[in-house]
């Protein structure tokens, strides 16, 4: 008997078949994980969306009742900005020393506004323009002009006599 033969009768199944029985349960937990994805997208997006209506619905309210009072009073409720002015001062500066520490080395808007939160929903190109005209900060727009990448000007060293 050839001791590297498997036995016709063995009790166990054979290799291919676990590695089957491996993968079956693996595709059976990918798609069940995608349709929790999916269900949950769905959910997320009927919550926005009846968010919406009611933001909606609660600014028409609160424009009559600035109506009603304009009426009573005679005065005009002052408006209301939508989006309030932020300073990047404090942030420009950190965005600076961290790339003069980070020198040879280039970064798009994605990776500042990753590794500076605070930049979210902001054009990063408005932020660091001061930077950049100051020559502190330069460009390169190999990548095209849509797309420039960020990086420490070079620092000139100091003179020596």
């Amino acid at each position: 008997m050839n001791p590297f033969k498997k036995a016709q009768n063995s009790p166990f199944p054979s290799d291919n078949a676990l590695a089957r029985q491996a993968m079956e349960a693996i595709a059976k937990i990918d798609r069940e994980a995608q349709e929790k994805k999916r269900a949950q997208g769905e959910a997320l997006l009927k919550a926005r969306d009846s968010i919406l209506g009611r933001i909606n619905e609660l600014n028409h309210q609160l424009g009559q009742i600035d109506k009603a009072m304009a009426a009573i009073t005679g005065k005009v409720a002052p408006a209301q900005s939508k989006h309030a002015r932020r300073d990047f001062n404090d942030v420009r500066e950190r965005i600076g020393r961290w790339l003069e520490a980070r020198h040879g080395e280039k970064f798009g808007a994605g990776d500042l506004v990753r590794e500076f939160p605070e930049l979210e929903g902001a054009a990063v190109s408005y932020v660091l323009k001061p930077l950049v005209e100051g020559g502190k900060v330069r460009t390169d727009t190999a990548d095209g002009s849509r797309r420039p990448k960020y990086f420490a000007a070079e620092v000139a060293a100091p003179v020596q006599v």
